[in-house]
């Protein structure tokens, strides 16, 4: 019986000890507070970025340029007036500067406050942004 319970907690730990190396390594970049520009100037100049929604908890403004910011399925573009309109978090945020190598600026995300991210860099024009949702009571 107690081989068996070190063959479990070694099969249990071997994966545990790997993710935790594996998101160890890479470069991160940064997600810096900024207190300009606002959430609300953002969405009134919306037009000059890329933007991305994640219904009802986060918004990517990313700059439109040859940079690439890297997001899962649960994003939606936002390429209408009535979208952008539509659009909104329920819940107080904040606004952080995506900065990836040599401190380059690939935009912006709006996100509540009782959320995580973090910023992977993947080369000098891409990163990948991960977003965790972290449920509150009364959330969406």
């Amino acid at each position: 019986m107690r081989k068996l319970n070190g063959k479990l907690a070694a099969a249990i730990s071997v994966p545990i000890i790997i993710g935790i190396l594996g998101c160890a390594g890479g470069t991160r970049g940064r997600l810096t507070t900024v207190q300009n520009p606002r959430e609300s100037e953002l969405r009134k100049n919306w037009h000059d970025y890329d933007v991305f929604f994640r219904p009802n908890i986060a918004f990517v403004y990313k700059l439109k340029d040859d940079q690439k910011i890297i997001l899962d399925e649960r994003w939606v573009k936002i390429t209408t007036e009535e979208r952008m309109a539509k659009s909104q978090i329920w819940d107080t945020t904040w606004v952080k500067e995506i900065i990836g190598q040599n401190d380059r600026m690939f935009g912006y995300l709006v996100q509540r406050t009782a959320d995580n991210a973090n910023v992977r860099i993947i080369d000098e024009n891409t990163v990948r942004l991960y977003y965790h949702y972290v449920r509150t009571s009364g959330g969406p």
